[in-house]
């Protein structure tokens, strides 16, 4: 009977063990369990975080966040750089702001602009550079390098175009009237155009361009520079010798872009008054005008 109640009592502390051993197992395996999660929580929270705006692994300028301010000439070439560090895999973007437009340029390596003088120049190993050729008025405005980050990060540069003054004048040998933008010359003169473009700055390899009509000049053309400390002026001079009626027509120089240019309408006489040469078939019509009159008085007089 002993025996059998030690057997008891025997059985009923393996059982009692058992239990707290598999209790205490759970216990381990549960927090075991939390701790991984934890650990996996905050390494996706880490990975999902370093590359956002502001984090110590997200993109950066590495020329400064900016803004920057740069000046172009009509006609020059200009390059805004771009200079991204810990891009990653990161999208790269520009936009032309101005007043309430808004154009997107490039994204990535691909130009979006229908403007053939906008390209990306990039340049190894961060430089994300924004390149316009032959600057016109209409590109001046906002670019913004922007990064696709969460929120986007950007540098901003402040482009601004410098139009140059342009001014026309006419000299020359032999008789010559003028009436406005009209100039007139007998056969056999001499004809000078003398087109004055004045900068604000140093030079940067502006060019003055010539046309008779949409036919461009390329000789008889003799130019000069002259820089002081806050103007570049350039003077193109056109010269032509014994002009012939064939040299009639109008002459425009230009610098980069019509909103820098002059023009001026050469006439060649060849006995012609200038009124008449002014006014094409004026003096017929003036004829034809007063011959009508005449006619019309005769007619009152007559019947009366």
């Amino acid at each position: 009977m002993e025996k059998e109640h030690c057997m008891v009592h025997r059985q009923a502390l393996w059982i009692l063990c058992f239990h707290v051993v598999c209790s205490l197992s759970l216990v381990a395996a549960e927090n075991i369990s939390t701790t991984e999660t934890t650990m996996d929580v905050n390494l996706i929270d880490e990975n999902h975080h370093q590359h956002e705006a502001g984090s110590k692994w997200s993109p950066l300028f590495e020329d400064g966040p900016g803004p920057v301010n740069v000046t172009a000439r009509i006609g020059s070439t200009v390059q805004l750089n771009c200079k991204i560090q810990l891009l990653y895999d990161k999208t790269v973007t520009w936009v032309h702001r101005k007043s309430d437009d808004i154009q997107l340029l490039t994204v990535g390596r691909q130009v979006h602009s229908s403007d053939q003088r906008i390209s990306l120049s990039f340049r190894y190993p961060n430089n994300w550079r924004l390149q316009i050729v032959y600057i016109t008025d209409r590109d001046d405005g906002v670019y913004e390098c922007q990064v696709a980050t969460h929120p986007p990060t950007t540098k901003k540069t402040y482009l601004r175009v410098d139009v140059p003054t342009v001014r026309m004048s006419v000299t020359g040998t032999g008789d010559v009237t003028r009436g406005g933008s009209d100039v007139f010359f007998k056969t056999g003169s001499t004809l000078e155009i003398v087109c004055k473009v004045v900068h604000a700055g140093s030079n940067n390899g502006s060019k003055v361009s010539w046309y008779k009509g949409p036919q461009t000049i390329s000789t008889g053309i003799t130019e000069r520079t002259s820089n002081d400390s806050s103007y570049t002026t350039i003077v193109s001079v056109l010269k032509i010798k014994h002009v012939q009626k064939t040299h009639s027509g109008n002459y425009t120089c230009l610098v980069g872009s019509p909103s820098a240019s002059a023009a001026v309408t050469i006439h060649i006489l060849n006995g012609e008054q200038p009124a008449a040469v002014h006014d094409g078939n004026s003096g017929p019509l003036v004829c034809c005008v007063a011959g009508w009159w005449l006619l019309t008085l005769c007619c009152l007089v007559l019947s009366s």
